[in-house]
């Protein structure tokens, strides 16, 4: 049975919600007196930073629930606190300086203090966004430096002996009779295809897996291929293979699938120092996905080779031809769709490769990996615009029936039909932030019907249920507001219900036309 709630979480990164929390509750001070101090007051100081700080929450819910990198993500909070704190003491130092904490006291200088903090979190924000990109760009050139020198290496050392190697072989071709002529021009051939197949992983090496052209492969012919290679030149040692799967499954890959395997397979047996290596080869597939595993009895992996699978980290270390085959698997199933995992016991080692599933007319079976949790960029400026237009379908209606849009100012310091319409498209954009992440953690097996409008009406009634029923009421009565505990009424019912319709709507077309 499908957990959503834990395939949802698996894919928020909680430094994020740090962000947003921050943002969150430096607006509640930001519009209570500055409305009161005529219109240019209540528009620059109160308005402003209203929108500042919602922007904030909401730009932390984006890190969130978005595809980046948690080290991307934790820079810009680290940065975020920084700038807060930063604006914090500047102004604490300043008070200090003339003359205490007495101004404090009021509302209005608490507002004030609200709103420097605000802009030294967004400051701060933006300033992490910036290092955040420039450690990224950094890492990306120290790892195609690492790539080329990697080529280099493999270059001289593989392809000049191989070219030894046949220069040899014609000499002595020309120099014997037909029979031992044969056997040199064999091994010339063997050995200019070795050539070939260097040269051709090195392009895949320098430009880290990517352009490659994909095919619906059998997965269970590469393997068989890939293990009787091996098999082959290592006869001595015990080989099993294990596939209880239909014989035309196939995978998103091409044909270098099966020399993938065989690398893995031939590594379980070269580095194995037990006195009968062992391989066991075996095939297993879920709904989405098809996995290869390759598990050996052999000493496991160095900690240098699992950050290899796991990150595709090339080290600066002297032999970095040693993890040469390692780094083109990684590469390789990752240009796929997939993904590469390691695990060492007492036992030995398990390379896991996990490829999308072809279905059966050919199309590509949405793959459910742990980075596909995560919102593409162009998803979420789709969902933050579809949560606007869902926040207008909405609020009207709402307005027009009951007046009720400026209530929710309330909540943020002041009942005013401007802050209440801030304010409900704020709510109106993490809600549909959300919205997006539930679709994406539907299983891909799940009609598309379901996986946006069923969502969608689950959502609306539980933010119906919870938010406006319970929530609202509470809050309101915190700001001095009478509100009945629960509010359930069939007016914000049906509002709910057209946000999630009108969202649901949107969101979908969008995602057809991306």
């Amino acid at each position: 049975m499908f957990d959503f709630a834990r395939s949802l979480g698996s894919g928020i990164s909680p430094s994020g919600l740090v962000v947003a929390s921050l943002g969150f509750f430096l607006t509640r001070f930001t519009v209570t007196l500055a409305v009161s101090d005529g219109p240019m007051a209540f528009v620059f100081g109160g308005v402003l930073p209203l929108v500042l700080g919602l922007g904030l929450s909401a730009f932390g819910v984006a890190l969130a629930v978005g595809e980046f990198e948690r080290a991307f993500v934790r820079t810009v909070t680290l940065w975020c606190l920084a700038g807060t704190g930063a604006m914090f003491v500047l102004v604490l130092v300043t008070l200090v300086g003339n003359g205490g904490m007495g101004p404090l006291s009021t509302a209005g200088s608490r507002t004030y203090l609200s709103n420097f903090l605000i802009g030294g979190g967004v400051g701060g924000a933006l300033t992490g966004v910036y290092a955040g990109r420039s450690n990224r760009q950094q890492h990306e050139l120290e790892q195609q430096a690492a790539r080329l020198d990697l080529v280099n290496r493999i270059l001289r050392d593989r392809v000049l002996n191989a070219l030894t190697v046949i220069r040899g072989r014609v000499e002595l071709a020309e120099s014997r009779d037909d029979a031992g002529a044969a056997e040199a021009l064999s091994v010339i051939d063997n050995r200019s295809a070795g050539v070939q197949q260097v040269v051709e992983n090195m392009k895949h090496i320098a430009h880290d897996g990517t352009d490659l052209s994909l095919d619906a492969v059998p997965v269970v012919p590469c393997v068989e291929s890939g293990l009787d290679a091996v098999r082959e030149s290592h006869p001595s040692a015990d080989y099993d293979l294990r596939a209880d799967v239909p014989p035309d499954l196939r995978v998103q890959a091409n044909t270098m699938l099966d020399s993938l395997v065989a690398h893995l397979v031939e590594n379980a047996v070269v580095y194995n120092d037990s006195d009968t290596p062992h391989v066991e080869v075996s095939v297993t597939a879920a709904e989405d996905t098809v996995s290869i595993n390759v598990s050996d009895n052999g000493p496991g992996l160095p900690e240098r080779q699992l950050d290899l699978i796991a990150r595709g980290e090339i080290g600066s270390y002297e032999d970095r031809s040693t993890g040469f085959g390692l780094d083109l698997v990684r590469l390789l199933v990752r240009s796929y769709g997939g993904r590469t995992a390691a695990t060492v016991t007492d036992g030995g080692t398990t390379v896991t490769l996990t490829l999308p599933r072809v279905s059966a007319d050919g199309g590509v079976v949405t793959s459910r990996t742990d980075a596909a949790f995560g919102l593409p960029p162009r998803r979420l400026g789709l969902a933050i615009g579809a949560s606007l237009v869902a926040a207008v379908v909405m609020g009207v209606p709402m307005q027009a029936l009951s007046g009720g849009v400026p209530v929710i100012g309330a909540l943020y310091g002041v009942q005013n039909p401007l802050v209440g319409w801030l304010t409900h498209g704020f709510h109106s954009v993490v809600f549909g932030l959300v919205y997006a992440a539930l679709v994406r953690s539907v299983p891909g097996h799940r009609s598309d019907r379901f996986q946006y409008y069923g969502v969608a009406l689950a959502w609306s009634v539980a933010l119906w249920l919870v938010a406006a029923g319970l929530v609202m009421p509470v809050w309101l009565s915190l700001v001095g507001i009478e509100a009945s505990l629960p509010n359930l009424t069939l007016a914000t019912l049906v509002g709910h219900l057209l946000w999630g319709g009108s969202l649901a709507a949107l969101y979908r077309y969008g995602c057809r036309s991306l």
